[in-house]
């Protein structure tokens, strides 16, 4: 049984644009992570001169920056998490998953000051701007922890491949870099090879107990708004108290209340997951209600809620309200209404629901 418990209007196609870019954003600064080793070590390969491995380099850096820039504003836009400009800037400042989404911030002002320092790098000098620009290797594991905590395909099978494979490339291109010269300065490559070695232990050891796990979602800081609601105990039912119907008006001309009776059931799985509650009206109005609910199922028996709308009416024009969700805490759901005239409306919906038998109860109140 899941219980929606999250409120956005934000589009599919922001959701997945977020992910997309996160994750593409990731293999870029990979990539750059590994051909900046490459210009260190001057290697050149066969095949193509030292000038083009700099460009690869250079271009692989302006796309990063394009992926990135998308990835912070399609965050912001998507309504479902509160993430502000301000947050996705200045670090640990989001009431959103503050750790990981400021890790985020972090590599996005690292990335940034890289930005800066090369623009002014005549003006600056080669020697600060040098020293400078080994922010880089700190901006990807920064960035990789980022995604890890902040993401929510954490538990997806081939976003856990592209990660592996991103950090082994990363891992390599160290290994390369230590073992290049290792008489020359022994202890100290010695001493960054362990605390590399330790520090990847160290990740994957949380990864496997953390993002990869159920429940993540609260672990991570997720507001309680936020998440799924689990139902009461087996045969019991949701902790939402159900206040008293009162009668309303006849019809359903605004203001009006009434209780509800209907079902609920669950279609899809993953993050194609539609939940729907299909509700009988009483005790102050005759009609219906529908409720249907699209996002990602949660293992803790919740939704991260992308979209969702609700519509109620009489018998013979069921879908005489009808708008989007504008907002949902625990069993308690709102949503911004309008009738074919352009009179707009506030409903407000509060459910109580039987796991064992996905039966719903409840009022319901526009206004």
């Amino acid at each position: 049984m899941i219980l929606a418990a999250a409120s956005t209007s934000s589009t599919k196609a922001l959701w997945y644009l977020t992910r997309a870019t996160g994750l593409v954003s990731l293999v870029l600064l990979t990539l750059v992570m590994v051909l900046g080793v490459v210009q260190i070590q001057r290697w050149t390969p066969t095949r193509w001169p030292r000038f083009v491995t700099a460009a690869l380099h250079r271009n692989a850096s302006l796309l990063a920056v394009v992926f990135l820039t998308v990835h912070v504003v399609t965050s912001v836009a998507d309504g479902y998490a509160p993430i502000s400009i301000v947050s996705a800037v200045i670090p640990f400042t989001s009431s959103y998953r503050p750790l990981w989404l400021g890790l985020g911030a972090v590599a996005l002002d690292l990335v940034v000051a890289l930005i800066v320092t090369s623009l002014l790098r005549q003006r600056i000098g080669h020697g600060a701007w040098r020293t400078l620009h080994w922010l880089a290797y700190a901006c990807w594991p920064i960035a990789f922890v980022h995604g890890l905590g902040a993401g929510s395909d954490g538990r997806v099978g081939w976003v856990q491949v592209v990660d592996l494979v991103c950090l082994g490339a990363v891992l390599a291109a160290l290994a390369w870099r230590l073992a290049s010269n290792w008489q020359v300065d022994p202890t100290r490559r010695a001493v960054g090879a362990l605390s590399s070695a330790a520090v990847v232990v160290l990740v994957l050891g949380w990864a496997a107990t953390g993002p990869t796990q159920a429940g993540w979602a609260r672990k991570a800081g997720t507001p309680s708004a936020l998440l799924g609601s689990s139902a009461a105990g087996s045969g019991g039912s949701a902790t939402i108290s159900r206040p008293g119907a009162t009668s309303a008006r006849g019809g359903l001309g605004v203001p009006f209340r009434a209780g509800l009776d209907g079902t609920l059931s669950q279609s899809g799985a993953g993050r194609d997951t539609v939940v729907t509650i299909d509700a009988v009206l009483r005790e102050g109005a005759s009609g219906r209600l529908e409720i249907v609910l699209e996002g990602t199922a949660l293992d803790d028996g919740g939704l991260e809620l992308r979209q969702g709308a609700l519509t109620v009416g009489p018998p013979g024009a069921p879908r005489q309200w009808s708008g989007e969700l504008t907002g949902l805490a625990g069993a308690q759901i709102t949503a911004r209404v309008h009738d074919a005239g352009g009179t707009n409306a506030t409903a407000t919906v509060e459910l109580q629901i039987d796991p064992a038998s996905s039966r719903v109860s409840g009022v319901v109140d526009v206004r």
